[in-house]
């Protein structure tokens, strides 16, 4: 039996779109340099630059870039609105995300920016364990398959059919038999970084994989645990299990859903996981609520008496 504890050292790169009003006669730069001056006299070190895929210079939290594919908002005339996108360096793990991302959200947030349904909010994290065992990957393209729907149950609408994050085909065992780098990299050659699973650079010097499932955010709680989700679902496949194809995805339902939780270890699963840590069992009540909230499921306070409930019979159990 295993215990579900949250990975803190897996490395992590996070990406937030947003929009952002220009007040005066400023252009488009002029925004992201302001923004990136206000990080910086707040202790986040950032700098303003175009839309560039290299790493962040040395010493550098935030680079505030140029994003084309955001659009901004229109419901008043005569203000100009700027995309930016929000990248971070490469964090190393879970707490230096909390050193770097939530305040981070916050200024951005308290400083006019937006989000709508043009923006994303996208991650990357670290896989070496493709080095080690390429057969992780088809371990993750499974479990990524068999809760296709589900996931995207757990993303606002607009990110259902969206071509910047398109979803897994639903061909059963498209991985079977891959066992080598080489025969994954001959399978994957067609599919581009615009998946919500994008694995266009697991081949490279640094090894990663970018989900790309999650609507644009501003809000820290709401991206604190999303990334506890993520770093989960990587974890089991990767680490805790190996996980088979499955006939075709699950339904995007209540079922599909419960499995989805206590299959990774979000819930406890007296088959799988017997203990749950105290931060993804939080996480599992909000991804719970998330559903609920997309899905035209019972009312929020309904939903917060059903976890008080499931807390006691836990603290009980304990």
């Amino acid at each position: 039996m295993l215990t579900a504890e949250l990975n803190r050292t897996r490395r992590i790169g996070c990406e937030y779109e947003m929009t952002m009003p220009c007040v005066g006669r400023g252009g488009g730069r002029d925004v992201q340099e302001v923004l990136a001056q206000v990080l910086t006299a707040n202790g986040i070190r950032a700098i303003a630059r175009g839309y560039d895929h290299t790493l962040l210079p040395p010493n550098v939290d935030i680079a505030v870039e140029y994003d084309t594919s955001v659009q901004g908002e229109s419901k008043y005339a005569g203000i100009t609105w700027y995309p930016v996108e929000v990248k971070t360096r490469i964090l190393d793990g879970y707490d230096d995300w909390e050193r770097v991302v939530p305040q981070t959200l916050e200024i951005c947030r308290y400083m006019g920016a937006r989000v709508n349904t043009s923006c994303g909010h996208h991650l990357h994290f670290s896989f070496d364990e493709v080095n080690a065992d390429p057969r992780t990957v088809r371990s993750l393209w499974n479990l990524t398959h068999r809760f296709n729907e589900v996931i995207y149950g757990l993303v606002a609408p607009s990110r259902r059919n969206n071509q910047f994050c398109r979803p897994l085909p639903t061909t059963t065992k498209l991985l079977h038999r891959a066992n080598s780098q080489r025969s994954l990299q001959e399978i994957l050659r067609s599919y581009d970084r615009y998946f919500g699973l994008n694995l266009t650079n697991l081949f490279c010097d640094s090894p990663h994989i970018e989900l790309r499932w999650h609507h644009g955010t501003l809000d820290p709680v709401k991206a604190r645990h999303w990334l506890r989700f993520c770093l989960q679902f990587i974890e089991h496949a990767a680490v805790n299990r190996t996980c088979q194809a499955a006939p075709q995805p699950l339904e995007n339902n209540r079922r599909g859903l419960e499995a989805l939780l206590t299959v990774i270890g979000l819930k406890i699963n007296t088959k799988i996981y017997c203990r749950v840590s105290s931060e993804l069992r939080e996480t599992g009540r909000y991804i719970l609520r998330t559903w609920k909230k997309f899905n035209g499921g019972i009312s929020l306070a309904k939903c917060r008496t059903e976890e008080a409930k499931e807390e006691e019979v836990l603290a009980c159990a304990e």
